[in-house]
């Protein structure tokens, strides 16, 4: 199944409840209202959802115009919302030996499941991942990424409990080096954003990378839940002033998520989505398609 069919039918309670206040309605205000309303219950954020009615109400629809007119100009203008932050993550991580990614999140997220989920999409393009396990103070977290290095057969770092994360992340890029790894992900450990010392861990963490490389990381990932909704808007806040965010993933699309989140992300902070996740096996982690999302959430 493509990304289109996985979000289409992830957000398929969004698009319902989308097309109901389109189908039917006559061009006008009261459309405007609906669409408004609909956008809010999405979690695409008052601002965003006011603009988008605003531009609909604007519009000048030709008298014959259909509820897939309406559909398709509310796409378009999702679309251009999302376009720019649209970003070809996997690809983009060349030009370092090895490429050095830091995987974070409040608890809960799903880091782990997730940087497994990024290291298949790596080996499957021809790449050589290690996955380093650097949340040492749960030993389930460990436990989790050595399942699924096994179960997709790629290489892992690991330490003993409640053994210093900087101190592995070092080893394991000295690792990494030795072996031919091209890729490094880094799962650390889950972190309230109003926990200072743990943010300040994942500070030295990169300080600890730049001993052996001084641009890394080369990428920093935050992971958000997408049943979260406009409660992300905190954590992506923090994270990105404290520690330093270059795109964000969304999981869990495939629950009961709302999906309209994503747009009042980007409109706040600009930051590029790298890739959703819409389902719970290794293969439901997807590239991000802004044209497919837009098209989703509005029920075409």
């Amino acid at each position: 199944m493509g990304f289109f069919s996985k979000i289409k039918s992830a957000l398929s309670k969004t698009s319902e409840k989308i097309s109901l206040s389109i189908t039917g309605k006559k061009i006008g205000e009261n459309l405007a209202q609906e669409i408004e309303d609909a956008l809010i219950m999405a979690d695409a954020g008052v601002e965003v959802s006011l603009e988008f009615s605003q531009k609909i109400s604007s519009k000048k629809f030709p008298k014959d115009a259909t509820d897939i007119d309406v559909k398709k100009s509310l796409s378009d203008e999702i679309f251009n919302l999302l376009k720019p932050y649209e970003f070809d993550f996997f690809e983009s991580c060349r030009g370092r030996n090895p490429y050095i990614i830091l995987v974070m999140g409040v608890n809960g997220n799903g880091k782990t499941t997730s940087v497994a989920k990024i290291a298949n999409i790596f080996k499957n393009s021809g790449r050589r991942p290690l996955l380093v396990a650097a949340d040492t103070f749960r030993a389930a977290a460990v436990e989790q990424l050595k399942f699924w290095a096994e179960k997709i057969n790629v290489d892992i770092c690991s330490g003993k409990e409640k053994a210093d994360a900087a101190g592995l992340v070092f080893g394991a890029i000295e690792q990494a080096r030795r072996n031919g790894n091209d890729i490094v992900l880094v799962d650390t450990a889950g972190r309230m954003q109003n926990r200072d010392d743990l943010l300040a861990e994942l500070e030295k963490m990169k300080r600890a990378m730049r001993k052996i490389d001084d641009t890394a990381p080369h990428k920093s990932i935050l992971i958000l839940d997408g049943l979260t909704g406009q409660a992300t808007h905190a954590q992506v806040d923090v994270f990105l002033h404290k520690i330093g965010v270059d795109g964000i993933i969304i999981t869990k699309l495939d629950g009961t998520a709302k999906g309209g989140a994503l747009m009042s992300l980007v409109r706040k902070y600009q930051t590029p989505i790298f890739a959703v996740g819409v389902g719970e096996a290794i293969d439901d982690l997807k590239p991000f398609n802004a044209r497919d999302y837009a098209d989703a959430i509005v029920g075409l």
